[in-house]
Formats: C-alpha cells, structure tokens, sequence
C-alpha cells in the first residue's frame, strides 16, 4: 500500500453507503448539498471518474448511481424529492468526529454541462460547488455518442445520416420533441466545448471549474485524479483499479462523419484555444 493511500483512515463499507439506506427518507433534519459536480461531456469518461473519485476514503457515494439527475431531466419533481436523496448534515457530523476530516459528495451527469438551465439551478443552490469537466478529442466523442444512442435504439439513423440531421431535429418546433433531440441527438453541439464552459463561467468563478482530458484520465489517471483531488481540497489517494466503465468496443470513425464533425465545430475549437489557459493536445 503506498503511502498516499495511507493518509486517512478507510471509510467503510458501512458508511460510505450509509446514506443510501437514506435515500427515500424524508426525516426532518439540515441536509447537506453536494460538494462537486461532474458535470460532463457526455461519453468522455464520466462515469470512470466519477468511480474513480468515490474511491477516496473522504469521498461518500450519497446519490443513486453517479446521481439522481435533479438539475436536468428531474427538475420538475421539486427541491423535496432532491432533498430526499441527500445526507444529513448531522451525519456528516458524526463521520467526520470519527475520521478526523469531513467526508464530501458529489453528482455526475453529462447533461449538466450543456443543459441550458443547469448551471444557474446549480449555482442558485451551491453556489461554492466544485465543478469538473471532462473533455475528450470532439470527434471521438461525437462518434461514441451516435453509437451509444444507436446501441440504446433511441437512434435509428445512420452515423453519417444522424449527424446531417441534427440542426433539423433540435430546432424541431414540437417543444417536447426539440427537448428530446437535444438529450438524445446532439452530437457536434455537445462536441463544442468552448460555448459549454463559457456557460459555465457565467455561473461559477474560473477557479471553480476544473476541465480535464479524457485522454489524461485514462493514460494517466494517478496523476490526473491527483489534480481532481487537489481541486475538491482532498489529500492525495491512489486507487487500486482504473479500469474503465462503460467503454464501447472500439471502432474506427469513419472519414466522412470526421469530416462532417470538424466542419462543423471548427470555429469553436479555435475559440477553445483562448477559453482555456492550456488547451486540450487535440485542439
């Protein structure tokens, strides 16, 4: 065991899932709002670093899966249902008596960073929340999606096809139909990350959102979570797996959907140069 790892005492099994037993309970009590946010882009590697993150003994896994979405596509069941799914203060208050530091928690989703609401409801009511995002080569992220949408037969277009289509479907006027293509179908806008961390900052000061490389968590992850650690003020862990989640077999892009795809965020990628003080390898 190296000696990072051995800096804090091991939350247990026991209490790191202690507030799931929780999670439908509505029992009166202060209740503690999430620390961070992964808050995207979607097929970059969220899910491996949201896993990867919840391996850190000061860490707590407090929301269902990665999390219960409430700031996206479940904003409309209300600040109770939220409520319900998040650790009592005073529990946090006798975890921490008993580790010596305060354990935090977060929520991931992929949506959060291109929702177009999600950042202000987020904001409003953590407004210290620690931000990450996660950023992978564009056109490889567009390619994972039209897959995974395909594999999930929410699409029934060809990859080429999809994206031609795509403008068409999110300025579709049935507003329940736009809505859908925009979760669903978006595959060059969710591509274009300048416009999303711009949004983001309208929100958040800079030094709350930390943006990552996909590529980094996977090829250098002790070194990358090192970083994602430091940004949430938690000392160094090394976990013991990094493997990845959700990862689709791959498949090589196919040079007319690359082509589509750099044409269409060709300008945002330059933009990406100035948004970021050090722009991703691929930009």
């Amino acid at each position: 065991m190296s000696e990072k790892s051995t800096l804090l005492p091991p939350v247990s099994r026991r209490l790191k899932h202690a507030t799931s037993r929780r999670l439908q309970s509505l029992r009166r009590g202060e209740r503690e709002m999430p620390h961070y946010f992964i808050v995207g882009a979607k097929r970059a590697g969220t899910t491996s670093l949201d896993e990867y993150i919840v391996d850190h003994p000061l860490v707590l896994r407090g929301l269902v899966e990665k999390g219960c979405r409430y700031y996206d596509v479940n904003y409309h069941r209300g600040p109770a249902w939220f409520r319900g799914h998040l650790p009592l203060s005073a529990d946090l208050d006798r975890m921490e008596a008993r580790l010596g530091a305060r354990p935090v928690f977060g929520e991931s989703s992929p949506y959060y960073c291109f929702h177009p609401e999600a950042a202000a409801r987020i904001a409003a009511d953590a407004p210290d929340a620690r931000l990450i995002m996660v950023l992978r080569d564009p056109v490889q992220r567009a390619w994972s999606h039209v897959r995974y949408e395909i594999t999930r037969e929410f699409e029934t277009l060809e990859p080429v096809a999809a994206l031609k289509a795509e403008a068409e479907r999110l300025a579709q006027p049935d507003e329940q139909a736009r809505w859908y293509a925009h979760r669903h179908f978006s595959y060059a806008a969710r591509s274009r990350y300048a416009e999303q961390i711009v949004a983001l900052r309208r929100h958040f000061d800079d030094d709350q959102l930390l943006v990552v490389q996909s590529e980094d968590v996977f090829d250098r992850p002790a070194e990358t979570l090192a970083r994602v650690f430091d940004h949430l003020g938690l000392p160094p862990h090394v976990a013991s797996d990094y493997r990845a989640h959700k990862a689709l077999k791959a498949a090589a892009v196919p040079d007319d959907f690359r082509a589509a795809l750099l044409e269409r965020i060709a300008d945002d990628t330059a933009r990406l140069r100035d948004v970021l003080e050090t722009p991703p390898t691929w930009a």
